[in-house]
């Protein structure tokens, strides 16, 4: 996979989906077996553990994908590629409501370096819906605060794209950037830098989840937070505010229009539930 270039986050994912079947396979005293019959059953052992069809499926591929790997190099045939993957259900993709974004930038209330640096990379990502992966590989040439411009290089399958931020974005990473200036990593070409001393020379996955997730939890009122939600509220407050469904897919890195269809009918409910709030209240 790193031969094919698949980002870390892809390696990753298959390489949690293999993990758990091999696991599954253990508790079940079984042979880890890439047949049909018995990853159906570890399917549906986590649907009645309580997991969602997304993790289902991400599980459900990280084993297809080892087991056509093992086809192709033994030069025979997959014995999973006729499997079929769980049906995903039609969920609005969780996002971050205006008042608890709100709430959680409040956090941010200081002008320290951690303040000014989750301040920024909060607005950043709900502005320019950029994925975790893409915003921690961004570098500081790839910002461009008074065009208000982020360059991602290389997004999900390797295409780059341009993508766009607010004013109030622009003034924070302007911030950041003049605190990031006396910091020990400051000559670094990564843009998000840690905060605690550590061997890493850039802010990692954990260390961002970690941040926003304690943030979250700090907010008032507190709330469950990952990372991607905040690029679904990028994408809902982009088409609620009227932008256009190409400029929704050029900007999110977007290649088929069905991967943003939630986040289009998301939008649209929204506006929805306040068009019928106002003529609830305009009642006689």
């Amino acid at each position: 996979m790193e031969a094919e270039r698949k980002s870390p986050h892809t390696i990753r994912t298959y390489t949690a989906g293999l993990n758990a079947y091999i696991a599954w396979c253990g508790r079940e005293g079984l042979a880890v077996d890439l047949d049909p019959r018995p990853v159906e059953k570890f399917m549906a052992a986590l649907f009645e553990g309580g997991a969602e069809a997304a993790t289902v499926l991400s599980r459900q591929r990280g084993v297809r994908r080892f087991s056509a790997w093992l086809a192709d190099e033994a030069g025979g045939p997959d014995p999973l590629g006729r499997m079929k993957p769980p049906k995903l259900d039609e969920k609005i993709p969780p996002w971050v409501p205006p008042d608890h974004l709100a709430a959680l930038l409040a956090t941010c209330k200081t002008r320290g370096f951690h303040d000014l640096r989750d301040r920024a990379i909060i607005n950043l990502m709900a502005d320019s819906m950029v994925r975790a992966a893409e915003l921690l590989d961004l570098k500081k040439g790839d910002v461009n605060i008074r065009q208000r411009t982020a360059v991602v290089e290389r997004g999900k399958g390797g295409k780059g794209r341009v993508t766009a931020f607010s004013a109030e974005t622009a003034r924070d990473l302007d911030r950041y950037l003049r605190a990031r200036a006396p910091h020990r990593l400051a000559g670094e070409a990564w843009l998000w830098l840690p905060v605690k001393r550590t061997s890493e020379k850039r802010l990692t996955y954990g260390g961002l989840y970690t941040s926003l997730r304690r943030r979250a939890l700090a907010a008032d009122p507190p709330f469950r937070l990952h990372p991607h939600m905040l690029r679904s509220t990028g994408a809902i407050g982009f088409r609620r505010k009227g932008g256009q469904v190409t400029s929704l897919m050029a900007l999110g890195g977007w290649s088929d229009i069905s991967m943003v269809q939630r986040y289009i009918r998301a939008a649209e409910n929204e506006l929805a539930v306040e068009e019928a709030r106002r003529l609830f209240d305009g009642e006689a």
